[in-house]
């Protein structure tokens, strides 16, 4: 397992955060603080400075769920988060990634294509931050079902808003040779319904939990994180302002869904991508030097 992933500790870190009330929190480190968002860079070049606001927010969910997250799981890239909230649950934990670029890598796949890797095979599948960068979305969510045994749980999220990789991404862990990630889409509540919808997912089978407001959304483009918010600047909701979408899947019995017809990314920016640091993650090296 990976402990040094972004996502190491995730759930440590979430209880930390709720349990403190941060210096950083205070009125008045607030207000001061405020007077650096008149900026055109995000804080510290985009170095984490702490747990960012969607983090914290998948974390709160995946805590709703730990109860789902047992027996043979998946998980995009690594195992890290399956260990972390699922703990002794979790009997078998693989990774699912386009190289095998660990020893948890046991399912080497692009999953909007994953038409060779076996179904009804996993009890619970994570999908952690991988949506945007997933152009054939629609086929991506009917094989991630698809992977899971009846009664199985897929829990996944859903970007509405982040920093956007215009030159594309390279990834450290592709294969050599591969295309860089580029981020295709943001979501909406009502655009991950009908996603879901198309793929024969209705009524008791999924459950889609919206977070964000104007201030997390601010937060999270400025690079703030999550310590530096009060709770309720943290945890209230504004269906008008929704910053992550997370959603659990119910695979259903008798599911018989109709694999999607695959759709072909026609066009991809020129140039050379962003390399990704290991400090800022989210952002590349975009601005390394700002």
């Amino acid at each position: 397992m990976n402990r040094n992933s972004k996502n190491a500790n995730l759930r440590q870190r979430y209880h930390a955060v709720r349990a403190n009330n941060h210096w950083r929190a205070w009125p008045v480190v607030r207000n001061l603080r405020a007077m650096q968002f008149r900026r055109l860079a995000p804080l510290g070049k985009g170095r984490s400075g702490g747990l960012s606001i969607v983090r914290y927010y998948w974390a709160n969910f995946l805590e709703q769920h730990r109860n789902d997250i047992r027996g043979r799981g998946l998980e995009i890239e690594e195992t890290v988060t399956l260990h972390d909230f699922g703990g002794d649950a979790i009997t078998q934990a693989d990774a699912l990634d386009l190289s095998a670029h660990s020893p948890e890598v046991r399912v080497v796949a692009d999953l909007s294509r994953a038409d060779h890797v076996p179904g009804d095979q996993y009890d619970c599948f994570l999908i952690p931050f991988s949506t945007a960068v997933i152009y054939d979305i629609e086929a991506a969510l009917y094989h991630a079902v698809r992977l899971l045994k009846p009664g199985g749980v897929l829990l996944a999220n859903f970007w509405c808003m982040d920093y956007y990789l215009h030159r594309g991404l390279d990834m450290a862990t592709a294969p050599k040779g591969a295309s860089p990630l580029y981020m295709h889409h943001w979501f909406t509540p009502i655009q991950v319904h009908n996603l879901l919808h198309r793929l024969a997912i209705t009524g008791d089978d999924y459950t889609v939990q919206v977070y964000g407001n104007l201030m997390a959304r601010m937060a999270f483009l400025l690079n703030l994180p999550a310590h530096e918010l009060t709770a309720y600047e943290r945890d209230h909701v504004d269906p008008g302002q929704p910053l992550l979408i997370c959603v659990r899947v119910v695979k259903p019995a008798e599911w018989a869904a109709t694999k999607p017809a695959y759709q072909e990314l026609q066009w991809t920016p020129t140039g050379s991508p962003s390399i990704m640091r290991p400090d800022t993650r989210q952002y590349g090296d975009e601005y390394k030097n700002g």
